[in-house]
């Protein structure tokens, strides 16, 4: 039973993954061209983290290795998007607005 919990959270991670991402890039996007300004410091150095690990040829588990590679990279990611949820959430309700208004 633990381990098909696991099995889920593991899935729900992945789809949080699939649909923050694109938010997170243009989150980026925007505070790169100076419109969205709502971003801290430590923010900004858990981004430079992340991408630094995910680029890094050094990784826990080999990039080169069929089916598993990819995992500890997703996992980083995975842990950026939840450790950035107040962020992502504060710049979507700024996208919405910007659309509308």
């Amino acid at each position: 039973m633990k381990v098909s919990m696991r099995f889920f959270e593991s899935l729900r991670m992945i789809g949080r993954l699939w649909s923050d991402f694109p938010l997170l890039v243009r989150l980026l996007k925007a505070w790169k061209t100076g419109s969205y300004r709502g971003l801290s410091v430590r923010t900004l150095a858990s981004c430079a983290v992340a991408l630094l690990y995910v680029l890094s040829p050094l990784d826990l588990i080999p990039d080169f290795i069929p089916g598993i590679g990819l995992i500890d990279d997703a996992a980083v990611l995975a842990l950026l998007l939840h450790s950035l949820a107040q962020d992502l959430a504060a710049f979507r309700v700024w996208e919405d607005n910007r659309r509308r208004g």
